[in-house]
């Protein structure tokens, strides 16, 4: 989570996607009284973080301020949570085979209750459009060359095309569990 008093605007942070790295850019251009959940997992510090807050609480809107944040493909978003959740829980994860995961875990990471706040959500797919779109219109000054070469928690992913791990039965449950953002963003397998 930003919430930018410099720029004006509130970044909604959702799970896996890309948003450890959208802090990780955009923290070296925040103001003092900006605030940032940051993570040390992911070596961004917090800023003016409130007590009790993690980094995915979902801020309120604030009147003028440019409210966005990213969602990705929901079968592609669901192998990174699962690789993720290996890494991070492997006493409870470590050893599932992914079809489990899938079927059993309380945290896939759905987040389309959420989006209704935002002005805008963007594509983790097109995300140059978005960097760009944040450069014209909040001047955030992002060097384009470190939004492609910056992967925060990318190196826990075993494989590039989430299409190799889904079986028939979890990709027709990820189609029902995230049948609004594949809707809404056009989403196919």
């Amino acid at each position: 989570m930003i919430i930018s008093h410099k720029h004006k605007f509130i970044f909604l942070k959702t799970r896996k996607t890309a948003g450890s790295t959208f802090e990780k850019l955009v923290f070296p251009l925040l103001g003092e009284k900006d605030i940032c959940s940051g993570s040390t997992r992911d070596g961004t510090p917090a800023l003016n973080l409130p007590p009790d807050t993690n980094g995915h609480a979902v801020p309120k809107p604030i009147d003028g301020y440019y409210f966005f944040s990213i969602e990705r493909n929901p079968w592609d978003k669901v192998v990174s949570s699962y690789y993720w959740h290996q890494h991070i829980k492997p006493k409870q994860f470590g050893n599932m085979e992914f079809e489990e995961y899938v079927m059993t875990c309380p945290l896939l990471p759905t987040d389309w209750d959420n989006y209704q706040k935002c002005n805008m959500v963007y594509k983790y797919e097109e995300m140059e459009h978005m960097y760009m779109t944040l450069r014209y219109h909040l001047g955030l000054d992002i060097d384009l060359d470190l939004m492609y070469t910056t992967r925060v928690k990318s190196q826990t992913r075993k494989v590039e095309d989430y299409r190799e791990v889904h079986t028939p039965k979890t990709r027709n449950y990820v189609s029902k569990v995230f049948r609004r953002e594949i809707e809404r963003f056009d989403y196919e397998f």
